[in-house]
């Protein structure tokens, strides 16, 4: 299961997954045509492929998601937290809304599906869960 996984990053993530057989179940906030090519694309690997549409930041979709993922699959393995979103920009013209969305959308979708998968994942007694970051984690941005 991959957050995020319409496009960018995460349809990488996906593709790399599929190439060595994983079943995919993925996520992206709009159901888009970008969003339904991913999920053939990855079909065309010969791979169960899923796109589910949730904003990875609402709870209670994380939550009904996961569920439906689990009885769908049989299982989650793995879990990359991928969403995320950017609003790169100098401190001073940045503004509380926008400080609210990435958190929002980084950390709080980060909790909600770990949240949501652990349980399924206890009971199997396995499971991995890779949470990505941006070198800004690190690095940080100009203020």
């Amino acid at each position: 299961m991959i957050t995020g996984a319409g496009r960018g990053i995460g349809l990488a993530i996906a593709l790399c997954f599929a190439k060595e057989g994983c079943n995919i179940a993925f996520t992206d906030i709009e159901d888009s045509e970008q969003v339904r090519a991913t999920e053939a694309e990855l079909q065309a690997l010969g791979v169960q492929a899923k796109a589910y549409i949730a904003d990875a930041s609402d709870y209670e979709a994380a939550i009904r998601i996961a569920a439906q993922v689990q009885a769908e699959f049989g299982a989650i393995d793995i879990l990359v937290n991928n969403a995320g979103i950017t609003r790169d920009g100098l401190l001073l013209r940045m503004n509380e809304l926008q400080w609210d969305d990435v958190l929002r959308v980084n950390l709080k979708s980060a909790f909600n599906y770990t949240h949501a998968v652990v349980p399924f994942m206890v009971r199997a007694r396995k499971g991995s869960i890779i949470s990505l970051s941006s070198i800004v984690g690190i690095a940080g941005n100009p203020a």
